[in-house]
């Protein structure tokens, strides 16, 4: 590729935010990258737990609000975040924000691990006292990570220890995606030096290993969720969209908890 004079691409009038960059990778990633609807699809299980959520009669008080079994749970404040943040992977992934996507994922494996073993240790205490329990444990390495997941005291604790060199693992690869090497160094350089210096560009290979990840994500989550609040296995057992997807998505942890 020929090269262009460095006087040239330090233009002042080359330097502005370009929107049409970001919408152009997008059109790009939904056209040529087939993973970008896979992680629709998991974000779509989201949607039935929360319809089946709404069918429990204790999620809701007399009063008709949200019951303080789930009020005051940090693993149910996980799930609204996760419904949050899910949305902002699938529009990070289809613009070529990687890093960014990759960063909500580990966040979602971290924070679940997190407030479960908080909610399971303290489940008396009402929300703002957890929240400050976490505030001063979150950052402790004894905290971090995933390292929990063998402190918690759950059931199917044979099932989740099985697997808790892959979402070790998984956790890992994460945290590599995230923080910054020499690698992407070199690609800005060598980016910068072509004249093809883009804010974002579509690389169907980093969709496709976004949505493994979340894929093993999810299913920890989920798996964990539905420990924690088992009364929601039977109307999400019945949900036949919910155990298609989880089937075709090969969802293992959540299937067994599922018992299907």
């Amino acid at each position: 590729m020929e090269k262009t004079n460095i006087s040239e691409r330090l233009r002042r009038d080359k330097w502005h935010f370009n929107f049409d960059e970001f919408q152009e990778t997008l059109e790009k990633s939904k056209k040529e990258c087939p993973h970008l609807q896979k992680i629709n699809e998991l974000f779509f299980m989201l949607a039935c737990t929360a319809a089946s959520l709404s069918k429990i009669p204790s999620f809701f008080d007399e009063d008709a609000y949200i019951s303080d079994k789930y009020s005051q749970s940090l693993v149910f404040h996980c799930f609204l975040e996760l419904l949050r943040s899910s949305s902002c992977t699938i529009f990070l992934s289809g613009c070529g924000l990687y890093k960014n996507a990759y960063h909500n994922i580990r966040h979602v494996l971290e924070s679940i691990v997190q407030t479960l073993y908080i909610d399971t240790r303290h489940p008396y205490v009402d929300f703002p006292t957890k929240i400050e329990i976490l505030k001063e444990v979150e950052d402790l390495p004894q905290y971090r990570g995933v390292q929990l997941l063998k402190a918690l005291e759950i059931d199917y604790k044979e099932e989740i220890m099985k697997e808790h060199i892959k979402i070790n693992e998984e956790y890992k690869n994460l945290s590599k995606k995230v923080h910054f090497t020499y690698r992407q160094l070199l690609v800005t350089s060598k980016d910068f030096m072509e004249s093809s210096l883009r804010s974002t560009k579509a690389d169907c290979n980093e969709v496709s290993n976004i949505y493994y990840s979340m894929r093993t994500v999810y299913d920890t989550f989920f798996f964990l969720f539905l420990i924690y609040f088992p009364e929601i296995r039977k109307p999400l057992s019945e949900n036949i969209e919910f155990i298609e997807t989880a089937k075709n998505h090969n969802l293992t942890l959540l299937l067994k908890v599922l018992w299907i």
